[in-house]
C-alpha cells in the first residue's frame, strides 16, 4: 500500500480540510469550497481505476475538477508505465495535464540486504560522498517538526523567498503519523542545523518525503549523510525499500526544476518506477 492510501495520510489531509470516502482500491479525498463547489483527488489508487465510482462521488459532492494520480501494480503495468488500464480515460473526459501534481517517477532501492551491500550499490561518487561526509564533523540527530520547519524558514529567507505555507504543511503531517510512522533527521555542524529530511514509513517501504539544506550542508554533505542515515533506520522498522520519492519525467517538461535533486538521488542507485500520468478532468458539475 503506498504511504498516501494509509489512514495516517487520510488524518493528513483531515487535518488540512479534506474529507476521504473509500473506493475499491483506494480512497478519495475531497475538498469542499463553499457554494462553488468541490475539488476531488485520488493518489496512488491501486488499478483497475474505479472510474464510475469516482464519477458518482463527483457528483455528490458537486466536483468542478477530478485529479488522479493512478498507483502502480506490476501484475498489471510494465516498468515503462504502460497506460493499458487507463485506456478508457477519455470515454470519461479525462485529459493528461502537462504537469504532475505529485511525482510520476521515482526510484525504490532494495535495502533488503546488508549496510555493504546497499553501499556498494551507490554509484562511485555517492559512495566517496558517504564516506567523506562520515569523516566530516557533521552530527545527526532526531528533531522536532519545529526544528525542521525553522531550517526550512531559514533557507527560504535567505534565497529572498518569503516561506509561506511551511508550518501548515509540516505540523499537520507531523501530528498525523504516530512517532513510529516518521522521522525528522537534522544534520548538525558546529552546533548548528544545516540539513534535514522527513521520512515516512509504511513497511516494508519507507519514503523519503521532504528534505532541506543550507549551502553549507551541501558542501559537507550533510543530504547525503542524511539519507544513508534514513536507510539504516529504515532496515531497523523493518523495511525492505526505501523510495526517494520523485525525479524528474521528461513526460513532463515543466517540472525541469526536478533535474537538480533528480541527479542527487539518481547516485542512491535504485529501480526505477514510471507511473502512468497524471489524469485531470474540470468543469464537471457546476454550483446550482
Amino acid at each position: 500500500m503506498d504511504v498516501r492510501q494509509t489512514p495516517e495520510y487520510a488524518n493528513y489531509l483531515k487535518l488540512l480540510g479534506w474529507e476521504t470516502e473509500k473506493i475499491k482500491g483506494g480512497q478519495v479525498f475531497i475538498k469542499k469550497f463553499p457554494l462553488i463547489g468541490s475539488i476531488i483527488k485520488v493518489q496512488r489508487t491501486l488499478p483497475p481505476i474505479p472510474f464510475t465510482a469516482i464519477e458518482r462521488i463527483a457528483k455528490k459532492v458537486r466536483a468542478f475538477q477530478i485529479t488522479i494520480d493512478p498507483g502502480f501494480d506490476p501484475k498489471v503495468l510494465t516498468e515503462n508505465g504502460s497506460e493499458k488500464y487507463i485506456k478508457n480515460y477519455q470515454k470519461f473526459r479525462y485529459s493528461v495535464p502537462q504537469i504532475s501534481f505529485i511525482p510520476t517517477k521515482t526510484l525504490v532501492l532494495d535495502i533488503d540486504k546488508t549496510e555493504e551491500n546497499i553501499l556498494e550499490s551507490f554509484s562511485k561518487n555517492k559512495r566517496r560522498d558517504v564516506r567523506a561526509a562520515l569523516r566530516g564533523n557533521l552530527i545527526i540527530k532526531e528533531g522536532s517538526d519545529k526544528e525542521y520547519i525553522d531550517l526550512k524558514k531559514k533557507i527560504l529567507l535567505k534565497k529572498f523567498i518569503l516561506p509561506f505555507g511551511i508550518d501548515s504543511e509540516i505540523q499537520p503531517l507531523y501530528q498525523a503519523f504516530s512517532p513510529e510512522k516518521i522521522k525528522i533527521l537534522i544534520a548538525y555542524h558546529q552546533n548548528q542545523p544545516v540539513a534535514g529530511t522527513i521520512i515516512l514509513f509504511q513497511p516494508p517501504k519507507a519514503y523519503y518525503w521532504s528534505a532541506a539544506a543550507t549551502k553549507e550542508g551541501k558542501k559537507l554533505l550533510a543530504p547525503t549523510l542524511l539519507v544513508w542515515e534514513a536507510i539504516k533506520i529504515a532496515k531497523q522498522k523493518g523495511c525492505t525499500r526505501f523510495d526517494l520519492e520523485g525525479i524528474y519525467d521528461d513526460r513532463f517538461p515543466k517540472t525541469k526544476n526536478r533535474l537538480g535533486f533528480s541527479k542527487f538521488k539518481e547516485g542512491f542507485g535504485g529501480r526505477e518506477i514510471i507511473y502512468p500520468p497524471t489524469l485531470i478532468k474540470t468543469k464537471i458539475f457546476f454550483p446550482l
